[in-house]
């Protein structure tokens, strides 16, 4: 199955996030971006069932990105799972940052 991904995907160390569904919260680590999406690793895997939208606030170093966020898949193991979440209206503050990161890959 071939990827559909508007935007390059760059891994990332360091990130973290809080995701909340309205009700329960979750935490874990963030393993790439995009100028849109993210993939949301280290979460517990009964966390988001059935939910259309998230409220996540990413973490890295001093800076905090704050989205509403949509899933697009998910891939559980064992007692944890990944998800890759698509950005609704990603920040000029979060575009900035990603521009920043790919930069910084080209040199």
């Amino acid at each position: 199955m071939g990827e559909k991904r508007r935007y390059s995907r760059m891994v990332v160390r360091g990130m973290s996030f809080d995701v909340s569904d309205g009700m329960r919260c979750c935490s874990g680590t963030v393993q790439d971006v995009s100028l849109t999406g993210l993939c949301l690793a280290d979460m517990t895997r009964r966390f988001g069932k059935n939910i259309d939208v998230y409220a996540v606030v990413a973490t890295s170093g001093r800076r905090c990105f704050k989205f509403r966020v949509r899933p697009k898949w998910e891939e559980v193991s064992g007692v944890s799972k990944r998800m890759g979440v698509e950005i609704k209206e990603p920040s000029r503050a979060w575009l900035e940052y990603v521009q920043s990161l790919e930069s910084q890959s080209v040199s």
